[in-house]
């Protein structure tokens, strides 16, 4: 879903300029008509303008693309609706283009090799060059920023100093502490540090090849008001790409589907210029901890990683420029030896919230659900089912035992309050005790 940020364009954002000619587009004249010829198929008669649009080239080279294919017979015109002309626009823009029969056929046989039908896409080297830019940004992470970064999360100053210096290196990070403290949420947070918003190109043209890159699950677009520019690219936040114990050697190459025809983008790919956090390091089921290393230890020293082109016969250097971080609740020393962990430069631990943070995460948790924290209650809380107990405090715990109190209160028919008759039975369907049979 699109941000609305009305503001004008940062200064720092690299404006990708608007291609004047057919050859500054970087395709082939004949790849971009066979692109107008299948969206056509697929969309029936179009205005040239909305063919335009689709494919985001300027209308004065889609309008020589559609005069060839008509005068090939491959389309046809229906006349102009002069209600659809804005002032000043090219009386051809809104002409009504139709695929012709033999065009359906022309199409047909494109669509066998390549059903792609999106915008154009960009060269290879325009992106590599554009990813490189848009890396060079100020890195320089003050104690001030970071704070403003995480001030939705309650963590100690320790924690913080030893997370700053990391974030500005811009080199690999590796999380590691028990579960349920924020390593994941301190990861997502720390995108936000990684710069402005950045360009990426809905789709990459690779050695005849097209290869979908704009991702809506990963990169969230922003609707603002810019300047004339290349259309093909997507502005969009600092990408925070994210993978799990799902993630599997397959998710670090290109996919290439075969009834489609086209590429997908790598997940490291995506990531160019914000965040590729592999969460749960160490229970991907299909990748061990070595494997992984051994596959991302070139792109993180040379920031060049390779894609192979199989139905080019080829590999392309592309770039990597992602901030890599390991998030795990593992012991190091468990998953992998002195010599990889030493590739990973940093690492921070991120350790059990002290009382003092356990009770600030309560507060804040209620003022979200709008209740009132009892604080009597919670002393009791933290004296019988921690410290009696032995068991230690995570920050995870006041959301989800507040989220039993809701439902049960609601369930009960009672008022949603935090009270120890409801925080005993929170507790009791919550916490597993070590002597529970």
């Amino acid at each position: 879903m699109a941000v609305s940020l009305p503001v004008a364009a940062s200064p720092t954002i690299a404006l990708p300029p608007s291609p004047r000619t057919a050859d500054e587009t970087g395709l082939p004249f004949s790849f971009t008509c066979d692109l107008i010829l299948k969206v056509l198929y697929f969309n029936g008669s179009m205005l040239g303008r909305d063919v335009a649009e689709h494919i985001r080239l300027p209308f004065s080279l889609v309008g020589t693309a559609l005069k060839f294919l008509a005068d090939e017979g491959y389309i046809s015109t229906s006349g102009v609706r002069m209600r659809s002309l804005a002032p000043d626009e090219d009386l051809t823009a809104g002409m009504e283009h139709q695929i012709s029969s033999s065009g359906r056929q022309r199409a047909r046989e494109l669509l066998e090799l390549n059903q792609y039908a999106g915008p154009a896409p960009v060269p290879i080297g325009e992106y590599a060059a554009m990813a490189g830019q848009q890396a060079m940004v100020d890195g320089n992470v003050t104690r001030d920023r970071l704070h403003e970064a995480f001030s939705h999360l309650v963590l100690g100053q320790e924690l913080l100093d030893h997370l700053g210096p990391a974030l500005s290196a811009r080199d690999a990070i590796f999380l590691h502490g028990p579960p349920g403290n924020g390593k994941t949420s301190i990861a997502e947070a720390a995108a936000s540090l990684l710069g402005p918003p950045m360009f990426v190109p809905r789709a990459l043209y690779v050695h005849g090849e097209v290869m979908r890159f704009f991702d809506p699950i990963h990169h969230v677009a922003i609707d603002r008001d810019l300047p004339p520019h290349d259309r093909r690219w997507q502005l969009v936040q600092r990408p925070a790409v994210k993978v799990g114990g799902e993630l599997t050697p397959k998710m670090l190459e290109l996919s290439f589907d075969p009834a489609l025809g086209f590429y997908e983008a790598s997940m490291q790919l995506k990531a160019n210029g914000g965040l590729f956090l592999v969460d749960d390091f160490g229970r991907q089921q299909n990748m061990s901890p070595r494997d992984l290393l051994n596959r991302l230890i070139v792109p993180l020293e040379k920031h060049v990683d390779y894609a192979n082109i199989s139905r080019a016969g080829t590999t392309v250097a592309v770039p990597f420029t992602c901030l890599l971080i390991l998030s795990t609740n593992l012991r190091p020393q468990n998953l992998m030896d002195e010599a990889f962990l030493r590739r990973v430069h940093f690492k921070v631990h991120v350790p059990d919230p002290t009382e003092a943070e356990y009770r600030e995460v309560w507060r804040r948790r209620c003022a979200i659900e709008g209740l009132r924290l009892e604080e009597d209650v919670l002393t009791n809380l933290i004296a019988t089912q921690y410290t009696a107990k032995g068991r230690p405090l995570h920050g995870s715990h006041p959301r989800d035992l507040l989220n039993h109190i809701v439902h049960a209160a609601r369930y009960f028919g009672r008022p949603v309050l935090m009270t120890e008759e409801l925080m005993g039975w929170a507790c009791e369907t919550y916490f597993v005790d070590e002597d529970a049979v």
